[in-house]
Order: structure tokens, then C-alpha cells, then sequence
């Protein structure tokens, strides 16, 4: 499992991709028919969710996921505050945690 650290202001779309790779073979993970969920949270509370499930996370390519929270959606975050982040993968051998990691969200100046 990894640990990454991910910014985003209040001022844009917080767009991220995530290159996946396979441990073992050092190839792109295979992603085909996985399932992929995102969370950010605060003390355990939810405050943002993605998942394949609903298109909120795309697979634009083998090995790589994409996803787009909107500045109204980023509004259940408070400026200055940092959230856990977690990525976990269900396929057919099970569910694995990909990455944890944080979100430091921070004003942008825009409209400031």
C-alpha cells in the first residue's frame, strides 16, 4: 500500500489520475471489471465519494484511474483543513486498499 499526498483549492475542480502499477510484474494493473471507491474523510466522516459504480471514477486507460470532484461538491470541505484519503479495489480475489494518503485543501485567491 502506498501513501500519497494530493492538494486542491476552493476555486477549482479538484481533477486527479493515478497511474496503477503491478508489483510484482511492474506492469500497468490490470483494471478491466474492477471496482474502484475513493473516500475522503474527516475524524471518520465521509465528506466526498467516488466509485466506477457510478462513472465518478473513470478508466481512461489499463492501469490508470481519473476522478473529478466539482468546486460545488469540494463545498463539503472546510479551507485549511486536511482529510484522509483512501483508494481501495474489489475484483474477483478479493478487496485490497491500493493507496491511503491526504488531501490538504487550501484557498486558491480567486474571489478571495
Amino acid at each position: 500500500m502506498y501513501e500519497l499526498q494530493f492538494f486542491a483549492t476552493d476555486d477549482a475542480d479538484w481533477a486527479q489520475r493515478v497511474d496503477l502499477i503491478d508489483d510484482a510484474t511492474n506492469l500497468p494493473l490490470a483494471t478491466a471489471g474492477v471496482l474502484f471507491e475513493l473516500e475522503v474523510s474527516e475524524h471518520g466522516a465521509r465528506r466526498l465519494f467516488a466509485s466506477t459504480a457510478d462513472n465518478s471514477i473513470e478508466i481512461p486507460e489499463p492501469g490508470t484511474i481519473q476522478w473529478r470532484f466539482s468546486v460545488p461538491q469540494l463545498g463539503a470541505l472546510d479551507i485549511r483543513n486536511t482529510y484522509r484519503v483512501g483508494c481501495r479495489m474489489t475484483n474477483g480475489s478479493g478487496t485490497t486498499q491500493l493507496f491511503t494518503g491526504t488531501l490538504a485543501f487550501v484557498g486558491g485567491g480567486f474571489g478571495s
